[in-house]
Parts: structure tokens; C-alpha cells; sequence
């Protein structure tokens, strides 16, 4: 229901006029992308939004760690004033097979959450940068989507803010010890990735990645049981330093979550 609603959403916001909290549409071959503000501080020195992807019929998009290839969404606040940083959340992905060749994304629209943290709350705050992804037929796009958004005292209206609301309600849960990475651990040139599971259902699947330094490619289910899986990831390109954080998102049936784990030796 509430995925439903997610695209309800986003295909109204998609027809909206642009509100001050909202940058122009980037529209490209595929698709269109915007940032959407919620202007209301989230905590004392946060502010939440939203890259808004909307994706034509047939066209696809790329989560953090693409995989074998492609673009991983990138935000770049350079232009900015008052923000100390921004950091993008990303929903669940899908696994996709392209004639060998095998990526993490997406097919439908879709909001990537980001947070702004501000330097002095009390300051006068700019938006300015861009968006940078790429979007994907039988060829692949990169779309740079532009943003100046000055943020006065007005208030949010209410579609971005529910749009906004919506994207990170949306997002995987935490991980957890029932549901969640055991272990990771070097094996070769590849990292032995365990997930507990909370169900024996044989629609799991794990999407690992690093953080920056070191690029992964999709994982590999090697083995299984009714609560427990084991997964083969290997290092596509950079080296795999003791003790690396990876983040993870695991998914089982409709069911996602999201962690970090040490890889070990």
C-alpha cells in the first residue's frame, strides 16, 4: 500500500507546477529528474529532500553500487551556502541480467532521500549544485539535473512535503540480528557475505557496497538454509583493506533492510 502510494505521489508531484522548494525539471531521453526540499528542518540542523526520478517505460536507473557496470547516483552541493554536507539514502534495488552482465537499480520512478546539514541553523541556507546519474535503455544516458534553491522562512507545500515524508518512510529498515549481516570475511579475491533471515523464503537476495575506495560487483548466493544464506562478492576494482565498512541492503520477498558490517581476514 504504501509503495502504491509512493507512485501516486510521484506521478502527481511529476504534473505539479514548481514551488520555491523545488528545483526546475532536468528533462532528458528517458526521463526526468528534480530536487524536491522540505524546507521544514527535520532536526535543528537538517534539512530533508528528495532527487526525483521519473522514469519513462522501459527505462532503468542505478542504485549506489551499479555492478557489473553503469553510473552511481552522485549529489554535489559545491555551490551551496550554510550546508556542511549532503548525504543520499537509497531504497531497496532490483537485480538486473543484461546479456551477462548483471546490475543493481531501478525500473520504476523513483525518490532518492538525501539529507542537508546545515552549518548554523540560524543562517540564511542556499541549495546550489547538481545531480549527476545516469539513466538506461538499451544505451545509457548521464543526466547532470541542476539546483539553486534559496530556503527563506515559507514553509514547505504540502505535496513536496509528503513527497519528501514519503521517500524516507520508504527506505529499508534497520538491520538487525534476526534479519541482518553475520559476517563478512575475505575469501580470495572475493568477500564471504552471511545473512541471517527471518523467513525461508527463496526470494533473498544482498546488494553490498563500499565506500569509495574499493567498488563491488553483485553478489552470488552460494549456499542456503530455512534462516541463513551465504553469499560470494567480489572486489571489481580497488583493494580490499582490513577491517573495510560495507554497507549492505538485503532483501527478502517484500520484506528490506539496510546495515554495515567489517569485512575481516
Amino acid at each position: 500500500m504504501k509503495f502504491k502510494l509512493f507512485i501516486f505521489l510521484v506521478t502527481l508531484a511529476a504534473a505539479a507546477p514548481a514551488h520555491a522548494g523545488n528545483s526546475e525539471w532536468t528533462k532528458t531521453p528517458g526521463g526526468s529528474v528534480r530536487l524536491v526540499v522540505d524546507k521544514t528542518p527535520s532536526h535543528a540542523n537538517e534539512i530533508r529532500g528528495v532527487v526525483q526520478i521519473n522514469l519513462d517505460p522501459g527505462w532503468k536507473t542505478y542504485w549506489r553500487e551499479p555492478g557489473d557496470a553503469g553510473v552511481p547516483p552522485e549529489l554535489n552541493i559545491d555551490g551551496s551556502t550554510n550546508v556542511k554536507n549532503a548525504v543520499l539514502a537509497f531504497p531497496a534495488p532490483h537485480r538486473f541480467d543484461d546479456g551477462g552482465m548483471h546490475w543493481a537499480g531501478y525500473k520504476k520512478p523513483v525518490s532518492l532521500p538525501v539529507t542537508f546539514t546545515l552549518v548554523d541553523p540560524n543562517q540564511s541556507t542556499r541549495l546550489k549544485g547538481h545531480a549527476f546519474l545516469g539513466i538506461c535503455e538499451t544505451i545509457c544516458i548521464p543526466v547532470t539535473a541542476e539546483f539553486d534553491i534559496p530556503l527563506g522562512q515559507a514553509q514547505s507545500d504540502p505535496l513536496s512535503k509528503t513527497l519528501v515524508d514519503t521517500a524516507f518512510e520508504e527506505l529499508p529498515s534497520s538491520a538487525s540480528a534476526i534479519f541482518g549481516a553475520a559476517s563478512a570475511t575475505k575469501d580470495g579475491d572475493d568477500i564471504k557475505f552471511v545473512v541471517n533471515l527471518p523467513a525461508d523464503d527463496p526470494d533473498t537476495d544482498v546488494f553490498v557496497a563500499g565506500n569509495g575506495t574499493t567498488a563491488y560487483g553483485m553478489a552470488k548466493l552460494e549456499k542456503r538454509d530455512a534462516k541463513s544464506a551465504v553469499f560470494s562478492v567480489p572486489v571489481t576494482s580497488g583493494s580490499q583493506e582490513k577491517f573495510t565498512t560495507l554497507n549492505y541492503t538485503l532483501v527478502q520477498g517484500k520484506q528490506a533492510v539496510s546495515g554495515t558490517i567489517d569485512v575481516r581476514e
